[in-house]
């Protein structure tokens, strides 16, 4: 990944938000001061660490001190943007995420595209 390509945004220019005004002033704040490109850029340095083991929602959570939200948004994130995979197989109840090259021949999960409820974009 080149960081010149963060902070990635495909969620109507934003990283991501809950739908509620709070919440999207979070994700507008932080796509802009740097800190949802340190989360991707440290996301992508750990699941590519992990290698094929890779690594779910809780495992970044624990390594880096993310409260759900946050760890899951990067990893769908990075996963919609097509620079993770994410395996159709579980561990502990939870998506395990792998680096393209870590796939190893096992399948792997669809992106979802969402549209918006309004005018049908996508978000």
């Amino acid at each position: 990944m080149n960081q010149d390509q963060l902070p990635l945004t495909p969620y109507a220019g934003t990283s991501g938000w809950s739908g509620s005004e709070t919440s999207r002033d979070r994700a507008v704040t932080q796509d802009k001061d740097g800190t949802t490109k340190n989360r991707q850029s440290e996301t992508m340095r750990l699941v590519l660490a992990s290698k094929s083991y890779g690594m779910t929602w809780k495992e970044l959570s624990e390594a880096t001190g993310w409260h759900h939200g946050s760890a899951s948004g990067v990893l769908s994130v990075l996963h919609k943007a097509g620079f993770i995979e994410r395996l159709t197989d579980r561990r502990n109840k939870c998506a395990i995420y792998v680096g393209l090259e870590s796939v190893n021949g096992r399948k792997t999960a669809v992106v979802k595209i969402k549209c918006c409820k309004h005018c049908g974009g996508e978000l």
